[in-house]
């Protein structure tokens, strides 16, 4: 994603460009004049259907009210179903599309800008969503599970809220969380409902529109593409010509995702298979479903809710249903996007603009101390672990670990034996060379050997340091894909602490940094 963020020429056949408020603008416009009515219809009642169970919110009924007129687009980022939203980076996604809906709005006084969050509620790997961590603690909802995450009962999370209590019924913000977590989840009779009231309490109160788009009549709207999709194998055709494309753009890619020859699951018995085509057939992979095309179009217009798209499909199915101008997703979300433009195009449906979300890392005023103390820059924090201790082993010891003035002088020395050797014959030039190598290689290993040895000599300074980083590295990992939030409140209020990560976001460019 280096690239696209570079605003790399080559990679402008690729997408429609970058969010910017001249771009929304433009965009606007286009989507306004494209969108049909009756979709706006449609998406309304469906998204009404979808929270007639939710206490109202002022600002939610006044977007659902602006997405039925035709002047109204929507700015949308989508995530998995994470249990109590899993990883912070689930936050800093959320609160981008709220952010940059409201910036587009400022600017732009003639469309309105809803801000939407898409459910992956059709994504089936549920080891991917069914925990989070607790410092190193990893907390696990543990169930039976097959099929649609969205669809899986919430009616045994009393277990996992059970093992939350210690953690939390210490602090008035931890008993926040406990009934938080009891609202959202003991209250709703599956996964999807309860990630919706979740992110309907957390994020309403900024207008935020939750969209589950394992929706019939929302379904219904998808079903050309879908029968356009077992007819011809657009998907695949498409997205295999743009790999082939961008390989010749971009030196060692790789694509994020790899086509199927049909892009579609088939949805039944709490399960999401596969469908693929034998010779004449359709079926699903064990071949409990067996159609002939005909059939197979038949049952998608007949029952359209049955088919699920897949990861390359997923965003034609949401820029379809939505009156879509930006997407604002991750590195990878991003990258397969890429991979879709000629596909979108192919199906006849709008490829919105793009935006990478926010990066943020949170550091409490104790960890922020500390780096000031140790005089430790807080961007060394990103260095790999390994690099990380050894440059700072260099440079709080007494001792000159770098080795560099010692190899430029060896280096120099040598080229005068190198005139030497070039006055005699070849043989001592190649012996001169040789010998070169050999003693650079051996300053090389005193250099690390002698880092080692500072290593040992500073072992308590190193473990300060390295227990700092992996406070804010948890698990050795960005702190944005393994840490919870609740990692990171502190003692606020979670209105206090969802209005102050917002406002850090708010003109994020790259890395943000908060301290709580």
């Amino acid at each position: 994603m280096q690239h696209l963020l570079q605003s790399d020429k080559t990679l402008i056949p690729f997408h429609n460009g970058l969010v910017s408020v001249s771009s929304a603008i433009q965009f606007a416009e286009k989507r306004k004049a494209s969108f049909p009515k009756e979709n706006r219809k449609i998406l309304v009642e469906a998204i009404q259907n979808q929270y007639n169970h939710l206490c109202q919110n002022e600002k939610v009924e006044i977007n659902l009210a602006q997405l039925k007129k035709t002047n109204t687009v929507t700015v949308t980022t989508g995530h998995q179903l994470n249990i109590f939203t899993g990883p912070l980076f689930f936050w800093y996604k959320i609160l981008d599309v709220i952010n940059t809906a409201e910036r587009l709005q400022k600017a732009d006084k003639i469309h309105q800008y809803v801000p939407v969050f898409w459910m992956a509620s059709e994504d089936h790997d549920f080891e991917e969503i069914n925990h989070f961590f607790l410092g190193e603690q990893k907390v696990r909802w543990e169930t039976k599970a097959g099929g649609p995450v969205g669809q899986i009962p919430t009616n045994n999370l009393n277990e996992l809220h059970k093992q939350l209590e210690p953690f939390w019924n210490k602090t008035q913000s931890g008993k926040e969380l406990l009934a938080l977590f009891s609202d959202c989840y003991l209250n709703e009779n599956n996964l999807a409902n309860a990630t919706r009231r979740l992110v309907h309490q957390l994020f309403g109160k900024y207008g935020l529109i939750v969209v589950d788009g394992n929706d019939p009549a929302l379904k219904k709207l998808f079903v050309p593409t879908l029968l356009k999709e077992v007819k011809a194998n657009i998907t695949s055709k498409s997205v295999l010509q743009t790999n082939n494309a961008l390989a010749k753009a971009i030196p060692n890619y790789n694509p994020q995702v790899n086509p199927r020859e049909i892009n579609l699951f088939y949805l039944g018995n709490h399960k999401r298979l596969r469908i693929v085509k034998n010779g004449q057939e359709y079926t699903t992979t064990g071949g409990a479903q067996v159609w002939s095309l005909k059939a197979l179009e038949t049952e998608i217009e007949t029952h359209p809710e049955r088919f699920s798209p897949n990861a390359l499909m997923r965003p034609l199915f949401q820029e379809c249903v939505l009156p879509n101008i930006a997407y604002i997703g991750g590195g990878g979300e991003l990258a397969y996007w890429l991979q879709l433009k000629t596909t979108f195009e192919a199906f006849d449906i709008i490829y919105p603009l793009l935006q990478h979300r926010s990066s943020a890392l949170l550091i409490s005023e104790k960890q922020f101390k500390k780096c000031i103390k140790l005089n430790l820059p807080l961007q060394d924090l990103f260095l790999p672990k390994a690099t990380f201790i050894n440059k700072r082993v260099r440079q709080i010891s007494d001792i000159d670990i770098d080795f560099t003035s010692k190899k430029t002088a060896l280096i120099d020395h040598f080229e005068e034996l190198k005139d030497l050797a070039k006055k005699t014959d070849a043989s001592f030039l190649g012996a001169v060379n040789a010998q070169e190598k050999k003693q650079l290689k051996g300053l090389e290993n005193l250099e690390k050997r002698l880092l080692k040895a500072q290593r040992i000599k500073l072992k308590d300074q190193v473990i300060r340091l390295v227990d700092i980083r992996n406070a804010l590295f948890p698990n050795g990992k960005l702190q944005e894909r393994t840490a919870h939030f609740s990692a990171v409140l502190s003692d606020k209020p979670l209105d206090v602490f969802t209005n102050e990560l917002k406002h850090v976001l708010s003109d994020a460019t790259g890395l943000q940094i908060l301290k709580y």
